[in-house]
């Protein structure tokens, strides 16, 4: 991504190389180690009496793209625009293509070939099947199984690898999901299509009553966007459905 800048309001990674009175110095660590720039105001809420306190040098965080010039390659970021929880999913994301990278580079080492021939062989054909190289691998893990997108021999030694270096993360998101059923047997109907989205989901799901028509509904996963999805798919499901029964229901995410 040497030659590339992300777009505005993209969440990029970055580290911090310069910390001064006015604003911060980071580079881009997706694009090449690009420079871009943080005011003072967009390094942290209300009035800033010791930016130091707020930033570090090397510190790693993540940061919104607010403005960029293509011309001079002048990007302007801020880290007031991320949440927490984004804050924590877009570093974790970053850290699995990192060690993902790795092992491209041990099984080049391994085979001794260069860096961009095992890429070919193997990063580029599973990033045509998957949205990103550590779902790939994640999903290589968990099922003990390669995509026949990788050829022999490559597939076999890819997956000797994966088995030795990759453990599968458990990443968990939730919501409050409020039901209301109009009909007189409405408190059966909310049971019944509770009881389907939580078989459809599977083991991944988990549905707690809370009381008042209140439920917390949880979806673990392997990443934040496969468990983002599942947790989508399962609530909007349910909402059409009791909808039908003339009923209504209201979902609000929680972050962690």
């Amino acid at each position: 991504m040497e030659n590339e800048l992300p777009e505005v309001n993209e969440i990029v990674v970055v580290r911090v190389i310069k910390v001064l009175n006015y604003g911060v110095f980071v580079e881009l660590l997706e694009y090449g180690n690009e420079k871009g720039f943080i005011h003072i105001s967009q390094v942290a809420s209300g009035w800033i009496k010791n930016i130091r306190n707020h930033v570090k040098e090397n510190q790693i965080r993540s940061a919104q793209v607010l403005a960029l010039d293509r011309s001079k390659n002048q990007i302007d970021l801020s880290l007031t625009k991320v949440s927490s929880g984004v804050q924590r999913r877009k570093i974790e994301d970053y850290n699995r293509l990192f060690r993902a990278k790795k092992l491209i580079e041990v099984l080049a080492k391994n085979k001794k070939m260069s860096f961009d021939e095992v890429w070919e062989n193997t990063a580029e054909p599973l990033l045509d099947e998957f949205d990103s190289l550590a779902e790939a691998f994640n999903e290589i893990a968990s099922t003990g199984k390669v995509p026949s997108v990788i050829k022999k021999p490559w597939d076999k030694e890819l997956l000797e690898l994966i088995e030795k270096n990759i453990i599968i993360p458990v990443k968990t998101v939730k919501g409050i999901l409020e039901l209301t059923c109009f009909e007189p047997d409405g408190v059966e109907a909310i049971k019944k299509v509770l009881v389907k989205a939580e078989k459809e989901t599977g083991k991944d799901s988990e549905i707690i009553y809370l009381g008042s028509g209140k439920y917390q509904v949880k979806v673990v996963s392997s990443d934040y966007k496969s468990a983002e999805k599942k947790l989508k798919d399962s609530v909007e499901q349910v909402i059409e459905t009791i909808a039908k029964s003339n009923g209504k229901g209201e979902f609000k995410r929680i972050e962690d």
